[in-house]
């Protein structure tokens, strides 16, 4: 990962008095063009700033610092769903260790003002197109009826199975979860 100054990108106000938030969220309320475009992140200040936009408005995703998030679009899969070159969406993915391991979802989330458009499910299916021979195991929290409604069209489309899973099957970690939260694991059992 090249070397950045992530604390020059690092917002100094609150989302509310950041103007470069403040563009972001009127460029959302602009947005008229319903097509996405999906698009592999990269480790630069830009995109870890796009990246906690996205989480500022998407909870219940924690909020982390620029060069965290700089490191996890290093380390794993991480896409962003852009409408007319704005970012409205974001996933966070890695395959196991083994080949017979499953690909982690740990973060699909879209931007309220993006929702219903199937973004998700384009995230999910972009994620899953870089590993077609692996399974999917992901969580959603047990009240998200939308994120559940949308695992099982997304299961439906790769002419897969949606399974539930005990927690403590994965550690949490590769969930990106943590107990007590109300969550719930899920493995979409592709077609072999």
């Amino acid at each position: 990962m090249e070397q950045h100054d992530y604390a020059a990108w690092e917002p100094t106000l609150p989302a509310s008095r950041d103007q470069r938030f403040l563009r972001w969220q009127d460029e959302l309320s602009s947005l008229i063009t319903p097509r996405v475009s999906i698009r592999t992140a990269v480790p630069t200040p830009e995109d870890a700033r796009r990246m906690r936009d996205m989480q500022i408005v998407c909870e219940p995703i924690t909020v982390l610092s620029l060069e965290t998030n700089a490191h996890t679009i290093n380390d794993r899969l991480a896409l962003f769903a852009e409408i007319e070159n704005v970012h409205v969406g974001f996933c966070v993915a890695f395959p196991g260790v083994k080949t017979s391991d499953p690909m982690f979802v740990q973060v699909v989330a879209v931007v309220p003002a993006a929702q219903r458009r199937g973004i998700g499910r384009e995230l999910l299916a972009a994620a899953a197109t870089t590993e077609p021979e692996r399974d999917i195991v992901f969580a959603t929290q047990e009240s998200n009826l939308a994120a559940h409604a949308m695992s099982a069209r997304f299961a439906g489309e790769l002419g897969a199975t949606l399974q539930r899973v005990n927690l403590g099957v994965y550690p949490d970690r590769y969930l990106g979860i943590q107990r007590g939260q109300g969550y719930r694991a899920w493995r979409v059992k592709r077609p072999r």
